[in-house]
């Protein structure tokens, strides 16, 4: 597999998130951007056995799952992803998802780290200038 790809949280989606949470005080984001993590850590190996499995449902269910998880952190390049599988694995043209797939497992990678390293810095308390 290549190296992971470089991926920038799209900042209108998280600028919607940060308006249900004006004060910051629920701490929203953060919460969100954990539970994004977590999802990841479940869905990528499920969409792996998916794909080896040559399972079209699973693959479909998985992907449509992260396309929208992936897109409310605002990780777009992976629900973008997420969408073009989704919709061949519905018509079950799963050989022709296969670089999709891997691209998938790239992108999550890369908003993976995206979403840890905007956790770090809502983590990191601001200075008064």
């Amino acid at each position: 597999m290549n190296a992971p790809l470089h991926c920038d949280l799209d900042t209108e989606a998280l600028a919607r998130l940060a308006e249900l949470d004006p004060t910051g005080q629920s701490r929203l984001l953060k919460r969100l951007l954990a539970t994004f993590e977590k999802s990841l850590d479940r869905m990528v190996p499920q969409l792996e056995q998916a794909r080896d499995a040559a399972d079209a449902p699973a693959v479909h269910l998985v992907a449509h799952t992260l396309k929208s998880s992936s897109a409310t952190v605002g990780a777009m390049a992976l629900s973008r992803q997420c969408a073009l599988v989704e919709d061949l694995a519905r018509q079950n043209r799963l050989a022709e998802a296969a670089d999709g797939m891997r691209q998938i497992l790239l992108e999550a990678a890369a908003a993976r780290e995206a979403v840890r390293s905007l956790a770090a810095k809502l983590e990191t308390p601001t200075s008064a200038a």
